[in-house]
């Protein structure tokens, strides 16, 4: 590793470590590690150790799901705008963030109370989600089966059609909803990463950890399809088969951590660009980078969200509002440089 990468890897390690913390004492309740000290040091059962509750089943769970959440959607990204071709893609592109949602908003219109006798350990706001979004991944892998050739923008315009197609039937369940019932569904819509405990932890952590060794390890062959694919192919590599595979783990990524957290918005689509604008556009860097300034800004988005008003507002907000104006300055540096034609 060249010095120049080794003092920006150190940076952002040190400002991710310095942001744990804070992550885990920041929050409606003020507590502070002393207090928290205390409380293990004189832990009894019966006591009211409402500081050890609140940081083992609430900020820990909290900051380890946006950590995950943060890379995973920032990795999605880097793969998507590679496989499309196109720098304004995102995790949410081919419509699996809106089959999601639609999914989610016809659980919140009456399926949990027509469900509420079966026993699963899943919200069903979550399972709806997550099937419908998988549900939209293999219909779109049906359509592009029919063509003989696979194109990044036969993809493109199949997911962006898809997604409009759920936008239109989330607007009628909207419409149809009651008040009460509209709160839930628009709360959904922002993105939020507040869990109770570690069950979503664990969902998201099984599937974002592996998908981003198996992402990281088509690295050479994003290189030269991003290139040119004409010339990635002549050297061996299969373009039909590294789209579909890289579409498919993508958007099971991209389906989980929607059905555990909702569209979280913007995190996949500018956190790569920061990291192009720091470690260039080799993947074999701009993977692990990505993971880990996507997991950075989440983190701090998260902290924000937390006491930047007097109650709490969801996440996706936050990502919008700093997410914006970062990448208007990064669009319009000198040093900014179109990694793709």
């Amino acid at each position: 590793m060249k010095q120049g990468h080794k003092i920006k890897f150190f940076f952002f390690v040190l400002l991710f470590l310095l942001l744990i913390p804070l992550s885990i004492f920041t929050g409606y309740e003020p507590i502070s590690p002393l207090r928290l000290w205390q409380e293990i040091r004189q832990y009894e059962p019966t006591n009211n150790n409402l500081a050890i509750e609140i940081v083992l089943f609430h900020r820990i769970p909290r900051t380890l799901i946006s950590i995950l959440v943060g890379a995973g959607l920032s990795i999605g990204g880097v793969t998507f705008q590679a496989l499309l071709r196109n720098p304004l893609a995102t995790p949410y592109t081919l419509g699996t963030s809106s089959f999601a949602s639609l999914g989610a908003y016809i659980s919140f219109l009456g399926m949990n109370s027509f469900l509420s006798s079966i026993s699963i350990p899943i919200p069903l706001s979550h399972l709806f989600a997550f099937v419908f979004a998988i549900g939209e991944v293999f219909f779109i892998l049906l359509l592009i089966k029919t063509k003989q050739k696979i194109s990044a923008t036969l993809l493109l315009l199949c997911g962006i059609t898809l997604g409009m197609l759920a936008n239109a039937f989330i607007s009628i369940l909207r419409y149809w909803a009651t008040p009460d019932k509209l709160v839930f569904m628009e709360r959904w819509w922002f993105g939020s990463t507040q869990v109770l405990g570690y069950r979503s932890l664990i969902v998201v952590s099984i599937i974002s950890i592996p998908t981003f060794f198996l992402l990281w390890s088509y690295s050479s062959a994003l290189d030269q399809y991003t290139f040119d694919a004409e010339i990635a192919q002549s050297r061996g590599v299969n373009i039909t088969k590294l789209q579909i595979h890289l579409f498919v783990i993508v958007s099971i990524l991209t389906a989980v951590i929607v059905a555990e957290t909702g569209p979280i918005g913007f995190v996949g689509l500018i956190v790569p660009h920061i990291t192009r604008y720091f470690v260039g556009s080799s993947h074999r860097r701009v993977f692990p980078y990505s993971a880990l300034i996507g997991s950075i800004f989440l983190l701090f988005c998260d902290i924000v969200s937390r006491k930047l008003f007097r109650t709490e507002i969801p996440v996706g907000i936050i990502t919008t509002l700093i997410g914006v104006p970062a990448f208007l300055y990064i669009l319009f540096g000198k040093n900014f440089k179109e990694w793709m034609i």
